[in-house]
This record gives C-alpha cells, sequence and structure tokens, in this order.
C-alpha cells in the first residue's frame, strides 16, 4: 500500500507542476497581448507640408510674422482635422493631423535655428508655446471621439506638442540669456 501512495503522490506532483507551468504559460502570452496594444492600430500620418504652407512659410523671414503664419496654418489644420471628425472621416482627420505636425516640427526647428536678435527669438519662441499650450486640449477632444485603433498616435501627438513646448521654454534657460 505504501508504494501505491508514494506513486499517486509523484503522479499527483507531476500533474500539479505541469498545470502550473501551463498556467504561467497562458498568463504570459495574456499579458503579452495587453501590452502590445491593439493589433490594428493604425500607423501615424505622414508629416508633409502642402505646397501652399511651404511657399507662405518660405516667403516670411521676419520671426514674429512666421510664427503667427505659422500659428495660423496649425490652426486651420486642427479646424480641418475637428470638422473631418464630426463627418467621421478619418483618413482626412489623420492626414491633417500629420500636416499640423510637420507645420510644428518646420516652426520649432525655423525657431531654434534664428540667431538674428536673441530678444525677437525669445519672444517667437513665447509665443509658439502659448500657441502650442492650445491645441492640447482641441486633439484631446479630437482623440475622444476617434476610434481605438488611431488613439496611439494621438496619444503620441500630445506627448510631442508637450516636448515641443518644452524645448521652445529651454531656451529661456540656457547659457545665452543669463552669462556666468
Amino acid at each position: 500500500m505504501e508504494v501505491n501512495s508514494k506513486t499517486r503522490s509523484v503522479h499527483f506532483q507531476r500533474i500539479f507542476h505541469f498545470a502550473l507551468i501551463g498556467l504561467s504559460l497562458s498568463l504570459c502570452l495574456v499579458s503579452s497581448d495587453f501590452a502590445q496594444g491593439p493589433d490594428d492600430a493604425a500607423p501615424p500620418p505622414i508629416k508633409m507640408l502642402s505646397k501652399s504652407e511651404r511657399t507662405q512659410l518660405s516667403g516670411t523671414v521676419q520671426l514674429k510674422e512666421r510664427t503667427a503664419l505659422a500659428l495660423d496654418l496649425m490652426d486651420s489644420r486642427l479646424r480641418s482635422a475637428e470638422k473631418f471628425t464630426t463627418d467621421e472621416n478619418y483618413s482626412l482627420v489623420y492626414a491633417e493631423l500629420g500636416g499640423f505636425q510637420a507645420l510644428m516640427d518646420n516652426t520649432i526647428n525655423f525657431l531654434l535655428k534664428a540667431r538674428s536678435d536673441e530678444g525677437r527669438q525669445l519672444n517667437s519662441l513665447k509665443k509658439f508655446e502659448i500657441g502650442l499650450r492650445t491645441f492640447t486640449p482641441r486633439i484631446e477632444a479630437i482623440r475622444r471621439d476617434m476610434p481605438p485603433n488611431f488613439e496611439p498616435y494621438l496619444k503620441d501627438l500630445i506627448k510631442y506638442i508637450g516636448d515641443n513646448r518644452e524645448k521652445a521654454m529651454q531656451q529661456f534657460y540656457s547659457d545665452t540669456v543669463i552669462s556666468n
């Protein structure tokens, strides 16, 4: 009887170990599915300026006017995206947001490279940063109305706006403003 009970005990332990291994593997697979996000996530849109935007921006070389023009163009892109969101034309929303991001990249790069007059550059960076603040809640409203597969890009865009605001404000705390 004792040999039979030992055999049962060993057999039960093996079954228990295999069940534990199977359970842990299934938990790993399920957790990796949640970590990856939705499988049908839309790829990010193409960041591209339109030809008219490019000519308008290249025709304006004064920092103040160029910043105001860029913010107006970004605002019009965002208004179009909001309109397309209410029409449920999500591919056009995505295209407008890609253009919005391209305008933001173009403007921050232009402002950071401008060295004509430090005071003018800082004023333009400040105006740009203040303008960027107004766009985040509007993009958040668009994100709430979009299907879930567009959400990863929209969250990244909101974070990207914050990063660009930080880049603009870093110039106020660099060595060029306060000398040693």
